[in-house]
């Protein structure tokens, strides 16, 4: 099997391999297994980084196949605010996605987000990675089958964007009011914004903000629960970063 990866995440295996899990258009997440891999400058560990594209031969038909060559073939930097945002995007596509089910809209839409967030100009990277995020999340949505119509509810009713909505996990929206209150949903959308989403305006900060916490709603049923690491280091990186600049 030949064909372009990226790299989601490795980790140590035995003495001196790695294991490797890609992205690949034609077998969606696929584990491998870099033989001897730690071993020297030259070893795969070199090549397998994140954010680059490669081109792999690989073989077997177990859960784990085996890297037999990986060529580079492009490397996009990311740092600041953007490395942490290609790291959650690889973590939601390592916790998302099945292993060996084909994806080529989701590898393309990843490459294509992963080209923005590197081509930002980092004086307003913290500002225009927003969009580029929640784009990708609301598409990654869709290719998974837990998508659902931003303009119009889960009646089929077209949305108002005077009315406010909230999200019933897997079904959709649904009007606010007594019933909706009742079973305990407590985010709640505005229908403008929502409307914006569904046209693809993500350019005012209420728009990005309602983006945020709806995807965050949507994807959280399908995360197991646990909360995502990238999350928590971006937030110690924050942290550091606002203790930096103190006096």
């Amino acid at each position: 099997m030949n064909e372009p990866a990226f790299v989601l995440h490795t980790r140590p295996w035995r003495e001196t391999s790695l294991i490797a899990e890609l992205l690949t258009p034609g077998h969606g997440r696929v584990g491998v297994v870099a033989r001897g891999g730690r071993r020297g400058r030259r070893g795969a560990a070199g090549v397998l980084q994140p954010f680059s594209l490669l081109q792999v031969t690989l073989r077997g038909r177990g859960e784990l196949k085996t890297l037999v060559s990986a060529e580079p073939e492009q490397t996009l930097l990311l740092r600041g605010e953007r490395l942490f945002a290609g790291l959650y995007l690889n973590e939601l596509l390592l916790r998302l996605l099945q292993r060996d089910e084909a994806q080529p809209e989701i590898f393309s839409d990843y490459a294509g987000t992963l080209a923005r967030l590197a081509h930002l100009d980092p004086q307003y990277a913290a500002r225009d990675m927003e969009p580029a995020l929640r784009r990708f999340e609301l598409r990654l949505l869709v290719a998974l089958g837990y998508g659902f119509p931003l303009d119009q509810d889960v009646q089929g009713h077209a949305l108002d964007a005077a009315r406010r909505y909230t999200l019933i996990p897997d079904e959709g929206l649904a009007v606010v009011g007594d019933t909706v209150r009742d079973a305990g949903y407590e985010l709640e959308f505005e229908g403008s914004h929502l409307l914006a989403l569904a046209a693809d305006v993500l350019s005012e900060p209420e728009v990005l903000l309602t983006a945020k916490r709806l995807t965050r709603l949507a994807l959280a049923g399908h995360l197991g629960g646990r909360p995502l690491h990238s999350r928590a280091l971006f937030r110690r990186w924050q942290a550091a970063e606002d203790d930096d600049q103190r006096p």
